[in-house]
C-alpha cells in the first residue's frame, strides 16, 4: 500500500461514482424544481428586499446563519472499516492523508459559504452597509474563522468523552457568535481583530497541544464519514438505487413518546417500521422538517399570492421526491424479510405513512398561507391541489420494482 498516494487514490475513487450519481440528478424532476425555484427566486429577490420590514433584524439573522456554519464543521477523511485494522499501525505516517482531509473539508466548505454569502449579498448591502469593499472584507473574514474552525474542530476529535467535545461546540458557538455579530453589525476594525487574536490563542494555547497530547479517535473519524456520506447517498436514492447506504438511528425519546400509540394502533408491521423509521432515522424527519420550514419561510418572504401558491406546490413535491428514498430504508436489514408479511402489504404501508406526510405538510402550508396571504382564490387551491396531488401522485417509480 502506498500511504502517499491514498487520499488521492481515495478522492478520484469517490469522485468518479459520485459523478455518476450527480449526472442523474441533473436530468430529474427535482432539479428543474430547483431550478424553477432559484428563477423565481432571482425575479422576486428585490421586490423582497423592498417589502422586508426595517423591524426585522438581518443582521442578528445574518450573523446566526453564520455562526451556525462556521461551527458545523462537514469532516470528510474517506475512511473505510477496514482501516480500523490496516491502517491503524500506519497511523504515525498518515500525516500528510489527515492534513489533506481537513484541507479539502475546509475548501468544500468554504465554497459552499461563499455562495450563500454572494446570494444573501443584496440584503447585506441593503440592509448592513452598502460598501463592495467591507462585504468582500467580511467574506474573507468568514473564510479567516471557517479555517480555525476546522483547524479546531480536528484537534476536537481527539477528545474521547462526547460531552466534553459538545463543551467545546458551544465554547466555539460562543466565539463565532461574537466574531458574526460585529461583522454584521458594522463594528470598528479592531473588534474583529481582536476576536482574531483570541482565537489565535486560544489555537496555539490549547487547542494545538490537543494534537499531541491525544491519538486519534478512528471510530469517531469513521463514524463522521459514514454520516457524511449517509447524507449524500440517501439523498441520491431518491432518484436510483444506492445499494450501500446505512442506516442511522437516533432514539429521540420525546417524539416517540407522542407518536407511538398511533403508529402501533395500527394492524400493519410495515406501518410500524415506516413509522419508526421515519422518526428515528437520520434523515428523514430532519428533511421533512426543513423542507417545511424553509417552504413556510419562503411563502413569508415574498409578498406575491400567486407565487407563494407555487411555492407550497413545489416545495410539496420536493419533499414527495425525497420520501421515495423511506421505501428502501429497511433494504439494509434482514429481519423485516423474514416476516410472514407479503410484499403488498409493505407497499400499502408505505402508501399510508408518505401520503399522511404529504397532507399533514400540505395543511400546514394551506395554514401559513391562511396566515400572510391576502387573496382567497391561491389560498384554496394550495389546499386542493395539495391534497388531490397528496393522493393521486404516484409515490413510487415503476423502474425501482415498485407499482
Amino acid at each position: 500500500m502506498d500511504v502517499n498516494n491514498l487520499w488521492g487514490d481515495r478522492v478520484r475513487e469517490f469522485w468518479n461514482e459520485a459523478i455518476r450519481y450527480l449526472r442523474l440528478l441533473g436530468n430529474s424532476g427535482f432539479m428543474f424544481s430547483l431550478y424553477a425555484l432559484f428563477i423565481a427566486g432571482g425575479y422576486f429577490y428585490p421586490s423582497f428586499i423592498e417589502w422586508l420590514p426595517e423591524a426585522i433584524p438581518v443582521s442578528f439573522i445574518l450573523a446566526g446563519v453564520f455562526t451556525y456554519t462556521l461551527t458545523k464543521c462537514s469532516l470528510r477523511t474517506f475512511l473505510k472499516e477496514g482501516d480500523l485494522v490496516f491502517l491503524l499501525p500506519l497511523e504515525p505516517k498518515l500525516k500528510n492523508y489527515f492534513r489533506n482531509s481537513v484541507l479539502y473539508s475546509f475548501f468544500m466548505q468554504s465554497i459552499a459559504m461563499t455562495i450563500i454569502f454572494l446570494l444573501l449579498g443584496p440584503l447585506f448591502q441593503d440592509r448592513v452597509n452598502e460598501d463592495s469593499g467591507y462585504l468582500y472584507s467580511v467574506l474573507f473574514c468568514i473564510l479567516v474563522a471557517n479555517l480555525w474552525n476546522y483547524a479546531s474542530f480536528w484537534a476536537e476529535t481527539r477528545i474521547q468523552t462526547e460531552t466534553i467535545r459538545n463543551v467545546h461546540v458551544v465554547a466555539r458557538v460562543v466565539i463565532n457568535a461574537g466574531l458574526t455579530t460585529l461583522l454584521f453589525h458594522n463594528a470598528a476594525f479592531w473588534y474583529p481583530a481582536a476576536v482574531f487574536l483570541i482565537m489565535l490563542f486560544v489555537y496555539l494555547f490549547y487547542y494545538y497541544p490537543l494534537l499531541t497530547q491525544h491519538l486519534l479517535k478512528w471510530e469517531l473519524l469513521l463514524a463522521l464519514e459514514q454520516k457524511r456520506l449517509s447524507v449524500f447517498y440517501r439523498f441520491v436514492q431518491s432518484f436510483t438505487d444506492v445499494p450501500h447506504v446505512k442506516a442511522g438511528v437516533k432514539r429521540r425519546k420525546w417524539i416517540t413518546s407522542l407518536t407511538d400509540s398511533f403508529i402501533w394502533k395500527n394492524n400493519s408491521v410495515y406501518k410500524v417500521l415506516f413509522g419508526k423509521a421515519f422518526i428515528r432515522s437520520g434523515e428523514y424527519l430532519g428533511m421533512y422538517t426543513r423542507l417545511l420550514v424553509t417552504g413556510g419561510l419562503v411563502m413569508y418572504a415574498f409578498p406575491n399570492d400567486w407565487f407563494r401558491l407555487g411555492v407550497a406546490l413545489l416545495f410539496v413535491y420536493m419533499t414527495s421526491v425525497q420520501l421515495r428514498t423511506l421505501w428502501h430504508h429497511l433494504d439494509v436489514m434482514m429481519w423485516p424479510e423474514l416476516y410472514p408479511v407479503s410484499t403488498s402489504n409493505k407497499q400499502l404501508a408505505f402508501r399510508h405513512i408518505a401520503k399522511r406526510l404529504l397532507f399533514f405538510q400540505t395543511v400546514l402550508l394551506s395554514i401559513v398561507y391562511g396566515i400572510v396571504g391576502s387573496a382567497v382564490l391561491p389560498g384554496t387551491l394550495v389546499l386542493v391541489i395539495g391534497l388531490l396531488f397528496c393522493y393521486f401522485y404516484p409515490i413510487f417509480k415503476k423502474d425501482r420494482g415498485v407499482t
